[in-house]
């Protein structure tokens, strides 16, 4: 496996200040004089939204498909749109993958773009740019673009992990201990660069061939430093219960740990597109022949190491919900009793392969003397994700030695913006090189927990999706309609790893796994404590999704419309294949879920669209949404040799529903001194259910309000744009009860962009992202109990474009 990165330790975090602004803006305007501008490779610059500044939230779910029923990935758009029979299911189409758009003739331009990317955190400017060409030569066009996105960002947050412990003398039923409460800080470091390309060649009038490619060469560098006290595994008295009467507020710990994290991750991500298209256009109809290819490869090695001072005693209490006092008998600030516990190095390819072919037809035909339109189609798709992975598990030796010996010249750091101060924390770049140097004295090899750890995240997964569909759609004189109908077929395959003690009978369930490499050599199973076995697993399934339209103008300026139609959401790559990861640092346990079915939603809506104005639209209507065997993040506790472990998986829900109302307002204003100003406004209200097998939730995901403002501003030499966005609490993972749930609190995003245009070739953009800088929070059951407070910092980026 190559990881492209270099090394890095960590950067303590300061605050945001004008003057470091000022100084990214007169860094920018110098880029002009820059001669290696020129050769910077870059992708498409018109967009800012890449893997390089996505939301920590966003940066776990890097291998997820998206949750369609999900509120924070609702548009700021008029509602009532609708996937008919032409569309996928599940919204999957290769071609959106692809966004340069039909090359046009005599075309001959250049677009060059230089910009600095600041966050308020790492106060670090860092450099990208991009360059797009476009020229025709007859029949042919050609496009290309490039893009060099790189930024350098610090996130801040604190977490706590709550126990469900008995205490008779204080309540009937359990209550729940803070019992893992952990302090962090992670680092990022990350280029991405993209090209795209495009040919297209007209055979005629009516027909013409496509060509389109994408490339991606993406490098990340990230550390954690983290500080946990372990009270869950200590000794408790004190106790004092909260007024909800299930909350422990303050207890005395005796005995207890504090666990001292950290990790250096590098990856390395490749991705490679390609598509082939033929289209013919004619008046009376057009055929559409498409053919896809990808491969996405992402590489990582994990490089986490834990520390231990044992023996300590502590006090906490939750005054502050969002960021407790633990008071304990040791420094926190001196490392020297911080003892080597174990280092996990961990090295894993995850590789996806697609490929795609897609027909289609349609026809104008005519009659009682009216056009009719008449479609039909078929698709093909398959996706194979394949993991690899190699874990080396070590622990400490009697030859032990701390946490002093590696900090380097690192120094404390506050966080949790400015509220906590953290102690001083390991170098991770000196990691490795410690490691290469006192490997043989200092750390010795459990080879049984690294078999265990590696196959356990070994699998193939395989997801083939053949469908066919037909379509017709009529215009009236007052009326539209368009009805449809698409057959999917479903058929999954995958391949994964199991363990369990010998007297389970693994090896009967599959083939037998024997012996693994583990750094170089070729490690026999002769282990007492478990057997494993690869198993393979098949489900088949088919859908019949109908589709219909039905408008209505009654006015010119004044529509109603009707639909109806139904998608689909597959699990998830690898959630269906048979798996149980243990991971014992983190006291984690994650499984998958064979018998898993996909999501089906029916989606009614009902509305108008009313054009009041020249300037002014509104469009409102009603939904409801029938969803059945929907998704859930399911959390529970297991004892495993007396420790408690979470374990996760994702779970079938039996049905529910979302209904509500969706608005989406449009206005262009009078503004003084502006020559334009427009406003946008969307939202939507959700009431919804959810059936689990023992009770009733609302819909994992869905918020019950969410709101979306833009505003734009605009004259003959500027452009000024807002972005606000919020949505209130919502449902984010289903625990064992009720007061296990994860709340996700109010999420508030306020964005802004302020372009001048200097003359027809030049021009500036300064682009300010979460300006707020409102921390994602959430809490279990009750909002005293806290188990996400992340900071993630404003950004800026400034860019200076010329056209040619």
């Amino acid at each position: 496996m190559t990881i492209r990165k270099g090394h890095q330790g960590h950067k303590p975090p300061s605050c945001f200040t004008p003057r470091l602004i000022c100084q990214a803006v007169a860094a920018a305007l110098c880029v002009l004089t820059l001669p290696s501008l020129h050769a910077q490779e870059a992708a498409k610059s018109k967009s800012t939204e890449d893997a390089t500044n996505q939301s920590s939230r966003e940066r776990d779910r890097i291998l997820l498909k998206r949750n369609p029923i999900a509120s924070e990935y609702q548009l700021l758009e008029a509602p009532g749109g609708v996937y008919g029979a032409t569309f996928d299911a599940e919204g999957v189409d290769f071609r959106s993958q692809f966004s340069l758009p039909t090359g046009k003739a005599d075309a001959a331009s250049m677009r060059l773009e230089g910009n600095l990317n600041y966050q308020e955190y790492a106060e670090e400017v860092v450099p990208g740019g991009s360059l797009n060409l476009a020229k025709s030569f007859g029949p042919l066009s050609l496009q290309f673009s490039a893009q060099r996105n790189a930024s350098e960002r610090i996130v801040e947050l604190y977490q706590a992990r709550w126990l469900s412990i008995s205490q008779p003398q204080l309540a009937d039923n359990d209550v729940l201990l803070m019992g893992f409460p952990r302090y962090s800080q992670d680092t990022f470091d990350t280029t991405s660069i993209n090209m795209r390309w495009r040919a297209d060649y007209r055979l005629s009038d009516d027909m013409l061939l496509t060509y389109e490619g994408l490339s991606v060469n993406y490098d990340d560098l990230a550390t954690r430093n983290r500080l946990e006290f372990q009270n869950g595994v200590g000794t408790l008295s004190d106790l004092q219960l909260g007024s909800d009467g299930s909350t422990i507020t303050a207890a005395t710990i005796d005995n207890s740990q504090i666990r001292r994290y950290y990790h250096q991750t590098k990856t390395a991500r490749d991705i490679n597109r390609h598509r082939l298209g033929f289209t013919l256009e004619q008046d009376t109809g057009s055929t559409e022949v498409g053919f896809y290819y990808s491969r996405w490869q992402n590489s990582s090695a994990w490089l986490p190491w834990n520390f231990f001072d044992r023996g300590v005693s502590s006090q906490y209490n939750i005054d502050d919900p969002y960021l407790p006092d633990e008071q304990t008998s040791i420094d926190l600030y001196d490392v020297s009793n911080a003892t080597f516990a174990n280092y996990r190095p961990s090295y894993t390819t995850t590789t996806d392969t697609d490929y795609a072919v897609l027909l289609d037809w349609d026809r104008k035909l005519t009659l009682a003397g009216n056009d009719l339109w008449l479609g039909a189609g078929v698709a093909w798709r398959n996706k194979t994700r394949d993991n690899t992975n190699e874990t080396q598990v070590y622990n400490a030796t009697s030859d032990s030695f701390t946490l002093q010996q590696l900090t380097g010249n690192n120094t404390s750091n506050s966080v949790i913006d400015g509220q906590y101060q953290l102690p001083v924390g390991m170098d991770t770049s000196l990691g490795e090189d410690y490691f290469a140097a006192h490997r043989n004295e200092q750390f010795a090899i459990n080879l049984a927990q690294s078999f265990l750890e590696s196959i356990q995240n070994l699998y193939t997964s395989e997801e083939t999706v053949s469908s066919a569909y037909i379509n017709a759609y009529q215009q009236l004189d007052s009326w539209f309609w368009r009805a449809g109908l698409r057959l999917e077929k479903t058929k999954t395959k995958t391949h994964g790893a199991v363990s369990g003690p010998s007297e389970a009978d693994i090896w009967s369930q599959g083939e037998p796994i024997t012996q693994f490499e583990i750094d170089g050599e070729q490690i026999a199973e002769t282990f007492d404590s478990f057997d494993a076995a690869f198993v393979e697993g098949h489900n088949s399934y088919q859908h019949l999704l109908p589709s219909m339209e039905l408008r209505y103008k009654l006015t010119p300026d004044f529509k109603l419309k009707v639909a109806y139609f139904e998608q689909l959401m597959r699990p998830q790559y690898f959630d269906t294949v048979r798996y149980r990861r243990i991971n014992p640092p983190m006291r984690t346990i994650s499984e998958g879920s064979p018998d898993l079915e996909a999501t089906s939603i029916h989606n009614l809506y009902a509305g108008f669209d009313y054009q009041y104005s020249d300037d002014g639209r509104l469009s409102a209507g009603l939904y409801y949404n029938k969803v059945a065997n929907f998704f859930y993040d399911s959390v529970t506790t297991e004892p495993l040799d007396g420790i408690i472990y979470d374990v996760s998986r994702v779970e079938n829900g039996k049905d529910g529903y979302i209904q509500g109302l969706q608005a989406y307002w449009s206005q262009e204003v009078a503004f003084p001194a502006v020559d334009s100003a427009k406003l946008q406004l969307a939202y939507i209200y959700s009431d919804s259910e959810a059936n689990l097998q023992d009770r009733k939730i609302t819909m994992p995901e869905r918020a019950e309000h969410r709101l979306a403002l833009s505003l734009t501003l605009a004259d003959e030499y500027w452009q000024y744009a807002s972005q606000f966005s919020w949505q209130s609490k919502a449902l984010d993972d289903v625990g064992q009860t009720a007061a296990q749930d994860t709340i996700r609190e109010a999420v508030l995003v306020w964005n802004q962009a302020f372009t001048w245009r200097f003359d027809k070739q030049w021009s500036t953009k300064l682009s300010l992202n979460n300006v707020l800088n409102t921390p994602d929070r959430s809490y279990q059951g009750e909002k005293s109990r806290v188990v996400n407070n992340l900071y993630s910092g404003s950004s800026a980026r400034l860019s200076v474009i010329f056209n040619y």
